[in-house]
């Protein structure tokens, strides 16, 4: 979902880039104990291209950190899409439509 206008995209970033810094090293953290390996592995390159061993540590939370991002960026678009079809509605109304919203996800399950 692209944004719209201007302003919902550099909300957009914010919100990702941020999104990024909190839960990047949250992600970097779970996946270096989940796979060592990887890690060692990006390390053991990076020394053989006579790079610093922390470089190759870079070249895999780098990515992960963007990654962690990206959600951050569909889940704020899907929210202002909805609330964008819901203008005209008072808090009421969007809390009943997002009551049913839940009702319609939990009845799929």
């Amino acid at each position: 979902m692209w944004p719209k206008t201007a302003k919902e995209a550099g909300v957009r970033f914010f919100v990702t880039i941020l999104f990024s810094a909190l839960m990047g090293p949250a992600l970097v953290v779970v996946v270096r104990n989940w796979m060592p390996g990887l890690f060692d592995s990006a390390r053991a390159v990076a020394v053989l291209y006579g790079s610093d061993p922390a470089l190759g540590f870079l070249f895999i939370a780098a990515p992960l950190m963007v990654a962690a991002g990206l959600p951050a960026w569909w889940v704020l678009g899907a929210t202002v899409r909805w609330l964008d079809k819901r203008r005209d509605k008072d808090i009421g109304e969007l809390a009943r439509d997002a009551a049913a919203v839940v009702r319609d996800v939990r009845g799929g399950l």
